[in-house]
């Protein structure tokens, strides 16, 4: 049996808002507006009246950062800084099995063509190596790596 050649996606995916978007994306922000509109139209006014200024300004504060936050996170770019440092517009090439087994091999990216960070990964689907890579996450359509994790922290702990 011979060794397969595995096609990436043609291009990289600049960050959480490239094409395609995932169906998750959307979710995420409809559920978090839908929640905010009911909590301050619903709740917050269901609650004793000195309680309801407190109730208003600390909770607005608080769905401020989530928004800023998930915002900022989608919109970063969490590729390995070498990866940042060579700028390719063009579709990647095909990685033969036959030649490497894996795609980053003695740190060492096939694809991007590039010598990457010890803790980068590929990501089949941004097509490029993130620094820090921890997961892909669908509902921000963006990796999380070094550059965002924080953010991430923000407003979706435990989600992974």
């Amino acid at each position: 049996m011979a060794p397969e050649v595995h096609v990436y996606h043609e291009n990289s995916r600049k960050n959480g808002w490239s094409l395609p978007p995932h169906p998750l994306q959307f979710v995420a922000w409809i559920v978090v507006l839908y929640f905010i509109l009911i909590y301050f139209t619903t709740l917050v006014p269901a609650l004793i009246s000195e309680w309801q200024p407190a109730a208003y300004i600390i909770n607005a504060l608080g769905c401020a950062v989530h928004i800023i936050s998930h915002f900022v996170a989608a919109t970063i770019n969490p590729a390995d800084p070498a990866v940042l440092k060579k700028i390719t517009d063009g579709p990647t090439g095909k990685f033969d099995r036959k030649k490497h087994p894996h795609v980053i091999e003695n740190q060492y990216c096939y694809l991007c063509e590039v010598h990457v960070g010890p803790k980068s990964k590929h990501c089949s689907g941004c097509n490029k190596c993130i620094g820090g890579f921890d997961h892909h996450c669908k509902w921000l359509n963006n990796c999380v790596g070094s550059r965002n994790y924080r953010l991430v922290n923000l407003f979706c702990r435990d989600l992974k």
